[in-house]
């Protein structure tokens, strides 16, 4: 049987060589997007997906740039915004930006609540966690995480046999509900929300743009923002793809898996560390 599984496919090879970051230009950069993914790449991966814990650095440096007049912080994450929101401790109350469950979620510097679902969608929803529940009891190893706007099965602890065979009940899940199920690191995901963090942070992007230029006259008009991201999964690559073309960015691959993405590091600290520098060189140019 053919498996139609949802996997955002990357253009390079495993392991293809990339170059570090180089984010210099991106000091005096006059309008910045800074977005990351949150697990992988901010917070190390647990099996108790509600254990994890971001790098101190990683938030300290992403409260001191998203403080800056001309740089927006933005969180992309495939979990909901709620628990995005409590385990990042950042949110617009902070100047960043959340956009969950691969986008489908967003609560936007400015917004008093973050989106929600239509009753159509509460209602899928709800057969998905349902049929979710059963499954994992099925599966050993396997454990269930509720979201806002669908089910995600954790195969981490499972066995590879076990692994496989629950992607094929969810896959047969999503059939039923009418959901495509999308593949990550030892994750199936079942949402009724259908976007990918691609497309969110480029409407984002477009919108903060946009934004800007209804506030400027036609003569004063300058480029849009330049983003910089950062991302360790699978469903990251919709990012790098959607702005493999945009001058100035910085697209930021962590770890070996294959990628689309111009550069690559290797870990959460690596990331901690760019961010770091990124808001030191840029506080450094506005006092300056």
């Amino acid at each position: 049987m053919t498996d139609t599984t949802r996997t955002p496919e990357p253009a390079a090879s495993a392991g293809a060589p990339l170059p570090p970051p180089d984010q210099a230009h991106l000091a005096r950069t006059p309008w910045l997007v800074v977005a990351t993914d949150f697990d992988g790449t901010l917070a190390p991966f647990q099996d108790d997906p509600m254990a994890v814990v971001p790098h101190p650095d990683s938030i300290a440096a992403l409260r001191r740039l998203a403080a800056l007049p001309t740089t927006q912080v933005v969180l992309v994450s495939g979990r909901d915004v709620t628990t995005l929101h409590q385990l990042s401790g950042l949110g617009p109350q902070d100047g960043v930006s959340l956009l969950g469950s691969h986008g489908g979620e967003q609560w936007r510097v400015g917004q008093d609540a973050p989106t929600g679902l239509d009753e159509d969608e509460v209602a899928q929803r709800d057969m998905l966690i349902a049929g979710a529940r059963g499954l994992v009891a099925e599966h050993p190893g396997t454990t269930l995480e509720v979201k806002a706007a669908g089910v995600v099965v954790h195969t981490r602890r499972a066995t590879p046999e076990v692994a496989l065979a629950a992607r094929g009940a969810v896959r047969r899940l999503g059939r039923r509900c009418g959901v495509e199920p999308l593949l990550g690191k030892d994750v199936l995901e079942l949402s009724v929300l259908r976007t990918t963090k691609g497309e969110a942070l480029a409407e984002l992007v477009h919108r903060l743009g946009q934004d800007r230029w209804n506030r400027r006259s036609h003569r004063e008009r300058t480029p849009g923002y330049t983003l910089w991201f950062a991302g360790d999964d699978v469903t990251d690559e919709t990012v790098f793809r959607a702005f493999a073309d945009e001058a100035g960015a910085v697209l930021v691959k962590v770890g070996p898996e294959p990628t689309c993405a111009s550069s690559r590091v290797d870990g959460i600290d690596d990331v901690a560390r760019l961010l770091t520098e990124l808001a030191d060189a840029r506080e450094a140019a506005a006092a300056g």
